[in-house]
């Protein structure tokens, strides 16, 4: 689906709400952003958790497992997710941001695929 942007918080809180109970994820490009998505999220009592390389690596494989098992709903990540996520469930992917470059685009839509 594709989407003007306007108010586009507003437009993806909207959105994440009538996705309630399925597996995205929301790509943005700093993990400034992917953190305060995040939050935003988390506060409007959303299963959400921030992924970007910047975090521990036991924190991501953290994330990536409770992902995998359906332990939360959504990851708000850079392109850094992207990379050997296999999750056929995955019933949405938004791209918060427009990615810098196809290659980022090809990564990010990697995990679309079951």
């Amino acid at each position: 689906m594709l989407m003007e942007k306007f108010k586009p918080l507003d437009q993806l809180m909207r959105y994440v709400q009538e996705q309630r109970g399925k597996s995205g994820i929301i790509y943005c490009n700093s993990r400034a952003k992917v953190e305060d998505t995040a939050a935003r999220l988390q506060s409007k009592g959303i299963s959400a958790v921030a992924y970007h390389a910047g975090l521990e690596n036991n924190v991501r494989a953290d994330v990536q497992e409770k992902f995998q098992r359906d332990d939360l709903q959504i990851v708000v990540a850079t392109v850094a997710f992207g990379m050997g996520i296999n999750k056929p469930n995955v019933r949405f992917v938004v791209h918060f941001d427009i990615p810098r470059n196809i290659e980022s685009y090809y990564q990010e839509n990697r995990s679309r695929r079951a």
